[in-house]
């Protein structure tokens, strides 16, 4: 009997192990593997970043056909300012030059700063980093650095295009140029004076070089006294006309130490005139001109305020 239940647990035991793997064995729930996590997006460095940046990007196109890119490179340099290190200029992807802002810097300044050269101009916003336009009417783009914020319009640092050097070169500084195609002249304008008593208007043309020539100034002033009467505040300021001495060319401002008085001629004036007589007032507009090397009155016309309705 022993025997039979040694037996019968031995044909239990080998069937168990001759089952089929896993046949009713419980299954693992699915577990999904996770993907690996991505790499945070790249953040470009904020238009307040300490570190250089590209502040502004603007086309540049030449007579030739091509497109230049212009890259302004800067950060913030205070509080209240941003600045431009460098300008990176591309052919395409190739980068074939880098301007750097201490150049134009160290040539207007001098020693003005005590030796210490400044590596960036200082701006209000990376919008207004840097302007392009033709300075010299050739077809080909050049470009400005906002210099420094001033209480007048902006001075700006600018680099013309050499088509022989195939590269920019550093020109001179004039407060917000403007082009005009039309009459190839290059303008900027100014206040001056005692307590910004003059607006002044520079006018330039271009040689075949680049090099810009003083045409003319024109100047609105108050800061002066009338031969007759005194000026009518209320139809504005004196009109004139400067023009530099004839066979003297003033490069400006690469030569540039010039004044209006001492280094040209007052050609033309349009003066207001306010006369009071008895408590009753007269209105006159007087024309002077430099006629034969003498400056005279050459019309007074009354001038009469048009009724209003």
């Amino acid at each position: 009997m022993r025997r039979c239940f040694y037996w019968l647990l031995a044909l239990l035991m080998l069937s168990a192990c001759a089952a089929p793997a896993g046949e009713n064995a419980p299954v693992p729930p699915f577990q999904e593997i996770p993907a690996p996590p991505e790499p945070p997006p790249e953040e470009d460095s904020p238009a307040g970043g300490t570190e250089d940046h590209v502040l502004l990007t603007l086309d540049a196109p030449l007579a030739d056909g091509r497109t230049l890119t212009l890259e302004a490179v800067g950060k913030q340099v205070d509080e209240y300012q941003t600045g431009v290190r460098e300008v990176r200029v591309y052919n395409g992807n190739e980068l074939i030059q880098t301007v750097r802002t201490r150049e134009a810097i160290e040539s207007f300044w001098g020693d003005s700063d005590g030796g210490i050269v400044s590596e960036y101009t200082t701006c209000w916003t990376p919008e207004g980093s840097m302007t392009a336009l033709d300075l010299n009417f050739d077809g080909n783009t050049d470009f400005g650095l906002f210099g420094w914020p001033a209480n007048n319009t902006i001075p700006y640092y600018y680099w013309i295009w050499d088509r022989e050097a195939e590269q920019y070169r550093y020109a001179f500084v004039l407060q917000e140029a403007e082009a005009n195609p039309e009459t190839m002249e290059l303008t900027a304008e100014y206040k001056s004076g005692s307590a910004g008593s003059q607006w002044i208007v520079e006018f330039y043309k271009p040689d075949e070089n680049g090099e810009l020539y003083l045409v003319r100034v024109e100047r609105d002033t108050c800061d002066f006294e009338p031969d007759s009467g005194q000026l009518d505040y209320d139809r504005g300021w004196a009109e004139e006309t400067w023009v530099p001495p004839e066979g003297r060319e003033l490069i400006s401002p690469g030569d540039g130490h010039w004044s209006i008085e001492s280094d040209l001629i007052l050609t033309r004036r349009k003066v207001p005139i306010l006369e009071t007589h008895g408590g009753t007032a007269a209105h006159f507009t007087e024309i002077w001109e430099r006629i034969g090397g003498e400056f005279q009155m050459t019309s007074r016309e009354e001038f009469f305020y048009e009724e209003q309705p």
